[in-house]
């Protein structure tokens, strides 16, 4: 490190030094192996290609050889010309491929070894074959002839030994090849193991050196960071003149020590400000406040709260149990979701017993210094409110009931007037009485869905619920809508995937609920359209899932399609009237969920979520 520091006092200067001459090392290693490996390469190919021509063309010499044993038998075997025939041709390709081996061969001792091979096959041919009398096939010769043939095939045989002397030359050629690329190999070998113990020696010289040089200044950071941890604003670190990169973070960190010791010097006095403004802001609330620990100890709660439900409230089971309920969730959505609260209406009774509505908003807090979590309740009373929507609903349904029955006498009158019963009418008065009609079924419809969503509201009825199979409510799903689908050339496709799984509700009001959403995605989808109802098991709860290609419906309409007397723009696309409201309220009734999703232009999907029985 001492001589790095010659060079440089950029702490990013010297690691880059230290890498370079590594990665330096490690080049050079690199480029050694490729020349050695190159070397071997040239070794092993240069010896292969020459040996193995040679070896080809003395084979093959050899081969002319054995061909012209076998002219010699066939000239001794009472067919002279056809043998003197083969053995000019073997003769050829004799001297064709010994001048082939000649100019292959290098050594000296392979040319001695062929220029004696040429002068023994002159030889035996103007001895032997030339001066071959053909008389010496006729009778009274058989002896002679064997004599004859056995020293020509002799004389041949010996001729071809010399052949395999060359191939055992090129034998000890290829063995010293071997072990001269044996030789290479274990140079290099050498040579770069060599090369990487030195740069690994130098890598663990610069790593522990160069590791101490960083880890000094930094061990000292951090006993000064922990002295400030400790409240220990004073603490300051010695520059470094070694380092400039040490010396900024130290001076960066003394720069900080001050200014946190000026904060702690105005902060502390601030918080008490800020926490005793919190506890008034909290205690003039009109709004009850509690908060709570794991183990529902109070931690605070202000006079609206203490007047209302009374210091000992958490301890009275009603309102325990509802704490335990909004905890739970509050926790569980600020884990799924990681909003800190969550809005729900819940009915209790005061310390005085009076019903009142509450809107709860519950949030998890971390208690500092301790790891535990508190719970934050606010109480909105939203009583009032709950009055007038219920008083609004009363209205309503009277005002429905009593409109019923004179909408009871008109729809007869018109039906009478429709008939002819009182009298001829002319094509025009029919033509209104059709119009009158159509205005009547709309209202009579609107106050049916008004009388049907107040009952099921108030639960009026008293709806009775039974175990059912949820296929026998798919089966009256594809019967009722069937023919209808087939008349608007609607493709409309019913699945029941549930193997007869049941529900515990009311057969009645489900198929009223499910029929509402098969009949909107009919009114919603054009012609040639195709609508999905697929009714599903998983996990200990039934699906319906009513899918549709339909017209769709904007972000803005799908927030409120299920708003009671909200009504939507009758020119946005997917407007509805209280059939949702009125599914909604059913589907709530069966302890189930209803959920919308659509995309404008692309269809819409409507999911019930019930729970089997």
């Amino acid at each position: 490190m001492a001589m790095l520091s010659l060079y440089t006092t950029s702490l990013r200067d010297k690691i880059l030094l230290g890498f370079t001459v590594i990665l330096l090392i490690m080049f050079l290693a690199t480029l050694w192996s490729i020349y050695n490996f190159y070397r071997f390469n040239e070794t092993i190919k240069k010896t292969m290609q020459d040996n193995y021509s040679v070896i080809i063309a003395v084979d093959n010499m050899g081969k002319s050889l054995d061909e012209q044993v076998q002219s010699v038998i066939v000239m001794f075997n009472q067919d002279f010309e056809k043998g003197d025939s083969l053995f000019t041709k073997s003769g050829v390709d004799f001297f064709y491929w010994h001048q082939r081996t000649r100019d292959l061969v290098s050594s000296y001792e392979e040319r001695k070894i062929l220029d004696s091979m040429q002068v023994e096959i002159n030889h035996f041919k103007q001895e032997n074959i030339e001066k071959l009398d053909y008389r010496i096939f006729m009778k009274g010769q058989a002896s002679k002839v064997k004599i004859d043939l056995g020293n020509l095939i002799t004389q041949l045989q010996t001729i071809k030994e010399r052949c395999n002397r060359i191939l055992e030359i090129n034998h000890v050629f290829l063995n010293k090849a071997v072990e001269d690329v044996r030789t290479i190999t274990q140079t290099a070998a050498i040579t770069i193991l060599v090369i990487l113990l030195g740069a690994i020696a130098l890598s663990f010289v610069f790593a522990t050196k160069f590791s101490e040089y960083i880890v000094r200044p930094i061990t000292k950071l951090r006993q000064s960071v922990s002295h400030v941890a400790e409240g220990n604003f004073e603490e300051r670190i010695e520059l470094d003149e070694n380092s400039d990169e040490i010396n900024a973070l130290a001076d960066e960190f003394n720069k900080m020590s001050e200014k946190l010791q000026v904060y702690e010097e105005l902060n502390f006095n601030k918080i008490l400000f800020e926490k005793k403004k919190s506890e008034l802001v909290i205690e003039g609330m009109n709004e009850p406040v509690l908060m709570i620990n794991d183990n529902f100890d109070v931690l605070l709660s202000n006079k609206a709260f203490d007047e209302i439900f009374g210091e000992s409230a958490v301890n009275n089971d009603e309102i325990k149990k509802i704490l335990i309920k909004e905890k739970a969730i509050a926790g569980k959505i600020s884990v799924a979701t990681e909003k800190s609260h969550r809005e729900d209406v819940i009915k209790i009774k005061d310390h005085l017993g009076n019903q009142k509505y509450y809107n709860v908003i519950a949030a998890l807090l971390n208690i500092p210094e301790s790891g535990a979590t508190g719970t934050v309740f606010v109480f909105n009373d939203v009583t009032k409110y709950q009055e007038l929507d219920r008083m609004k609903s009363e209205f309503i349904a009277k005002v429905s009931h009593e409109l019923k029955t004179p909408l009871t006498s008109l729809g007869m009158a018109l039906g009478l007037f429709e008939d002819g019963i009182v009298g001829k009418i002319s094509k025009k008065q029919k033509d209104l009485v059709l119009s009158m009609k159509e205005d009547y079924e709309r209202l009579n419809k609107l106050v049916y869905e008004i009388l049907e969503l107040t009952k099921l509201e108030a639960n009026l009825g008293k709806t009775k619920f039974e175990k059912f199979e949820v296929n026998k409510l798919a089966d009256y799903i594809s019967k009722k809508f069937s023919i209808l689908a087939k008349e608007t050339k609607i493709s409309l496709e019913v699945n029941d995937k549930t193997s007869k799984a049941e529900i515990n509700g009311n057969m009645d009001t489900m198929i009223s609920a499910v029929e509402n959403l098969v009949a909107n995605s009919l009114k919603f989808t054009p012609r040639g359209g195709e609508i999905k109802v697929d009714f599903i098991k998983d996990d200990g709860n039934v699906f319906i899932e009513i899918s549709d290609t339909g017209i769709g419906i904007s972000p803005d309409n799908l927030k409120k399609v299920f708003d009671k007397f909200i009504q939507i723009d009758d020119s946005a696309p997917g407007s509805l009237g209280l059939g949702l409201s009125i599914a909604k309220e059913i589907i709530e009734l069966h302890n189930g969920e209803i959920k919308a999703f659509s995309e404008l232009g692309k269809g819409s999907t409507f999911q019930i979520k019930l729970p089997v029985a």
